[in-house]
């Protein structure tokens, strides 16, 4: 069983760097960490060239997507169902607000990478990460300053168009749904939503974690297990089942 690893916009594959998950296959994304494909006019044309990059002898896929990567992931399997057999869709939701995508774009193609930098890292990390985990969100930084903001600000166009909530009664394989308590991209609410359209009345609620990119002090190192333990959930859960973890 293979992994597919996808991490979230403006970083690369370097994202899943120390996590321990057996037989992992992290990549970059189109557009990302050197990757073509940064002209793809949609997410599903860029799940479509994920997948297209995966050998298919590795066989079927569990997925694992944090924020851009949880969109990918949604588009993938509603795309090509018969190529991953398990989702773990962490701090992405089944509808971007558009406005404030499309807002976001127009603001990096104006203020550039390091002119966006203050309000990225402040809503991607809490005041304690970013105060005492300094190397952490530098490595999150250098990776987002070596970016095209032309290209970055595409991807947000892209993310504007997010929407497969009329879709997710079709997802039949096992699916973990992963959310922050303090994530101020995709709080709780829309997590909740996700799941109650995935899973249907199928919904198992787990134990309450938070994920790593918002914890707060010993917390972190809870929360990196959680995304190890939410990859095992799914690669043991039912056909069809779909758990949220918040």
């Amino acid at each position: 069983m293979t992994t597919l690893l996808l991490h979230p916009i403006g970083l690369d594959r370097h994202t899943w760097d120390g996590v321990a998950i057996d037989n992992a296959l992290a990549v970059d994304l189109p557009g990302h960490g050197g990757a073509p494909g940064a002209e793809l006019p949609s997410l599903d044309d860029i799940a479509d060239a994920v997948l297209e990059a995966v050998p298919l002898e590795l066989g079927p896929l569990d997925v694992v997507g944090l924020s851009l990567g949880g969109m990918v992931a949604l588009h993938a399997v509603l795309r090509h169902p018969q190529r991953i057999r398990s989702l773990v869709v962490a701090c992405a939701p089944a509808l971007s607000p558009a406005d404030a995508m499309l807002q976001r774009a127009a603001d990096t193609e104006r203020l550039g990478m390091g002119g966006m930098m203050p309000s990225t890292l402040q809503r991607w990390f809490s005041a304690d990460i970013l105060e005492h985990t300094p190397d952490f969100v530098d490595t999150a930084a250098r990776m987002l300053l070596a970016n095209d903001p032309r290209v970055v600000a595409h991807f947000w166009r892209l993310i504007s168009q997010h929407d497969v909530r009329t879709r997710l009664s079709e997802i039949r394989v096992s699916t973990t749904i992963v959310a922050g308590r303090a994530d101020l991209s995709v709080p709780r609410p829309a997590a909740q939503a996700l799941a109650r359209c995935a899973g249907q009345n199928r919904v198992a609620w787990r134990a309450a974690l938070t994920l790593a990119s918002r914890a707060d002090g010993r917390e972190r190192e809870r929360a990196g297990r959680c995304g190890v333990r939410a990859c095992g959930i799914a690669r043991r859960g039912a056909r069809g089942d779909c758990r949220c973890v918040l």
